[in-house]
C-alpha cells in the first residue's frame, strides 16, 4: 500500500512539473484563463515547489506589487525571489508587455529570478512570455 502511494505521488510530481516547467517554448498545459475569471488586474507568483502566491490591487487598470514587498513576503514564509517559477499577470486588452511590466521583470531578474514571466490578455483569451 504505501508503495502504491508513494507511486501515486511521483507520478503526480512528474505530471506537475511538465505543466510548471516545461521544456524549452513548450506551451504551459494550464488553464490561465480561470486564474483571471474578472477584468481585476492581478499577478500570480508561483513558486517552484507548487505554492501560489496571488495579488491584487482590486483595480481593472493596474496592479501596485513591489519587488521589495513581494521579497519581504516571500522570504517571511520561507521563499526567496529565485525560486519562483511563474509571475503571470493580466491585461484586458494589451497583449503587450508594459514598459513597467519590463522593469518588474528586470528587477525579479537582478535578484535571480530565472522563472517564466507571462501576461494572459483577456481579450485574445492567449498567454504571452516576456522573452518572446
Amino acid at each position: 500500500m504505501r508503495t502504491k502511494i508513494l507511486s501515486l505521488g511521483l507520478i503526480c510530481l512528474l505530471i506537475l512539473g511538465s505543466i510548471l516547467f516545461p521544456e524549452n517554448k513548450r506551451q504551459i498545459n494550464i488553464s490561465w484563463k480561470e486564474l483571471f475569471p474578472d477584468h481585476l488586474e492581478r499577478v500570480y507568483v508561483i513558486m517552484k515547489t507548487g505554492m501560489i502566491f496571488p495579488h491584487s490591487s482590486q483595480d481593472d487598470v493596474m496592479v501596485d506589487m513591489s519587488i521589495g514587498r513581494l521579497k519581504e513576503e516571500l522570504e517571511r514564509r520561507g521563499y526567496g525571489i529565485k525560486q519562483i517559477a511563474v509571475v503571470i499577470h493580466n491585461h484586458r486588452r494589451n497583449k503587450n508587455f508594459t514598459p513597467s511590466d519590463y522593469r518588474q521583470y528586470w528587477m525579479l531578474k537582478s535578484f535571480g529570478f530565472d522563472g517564466r514571466f507571462l501576461l494572459y490578455c483577456h481579450r485574445t483569451k492567449e498567454v504571452y512570455d516576456i522573452k518572446d
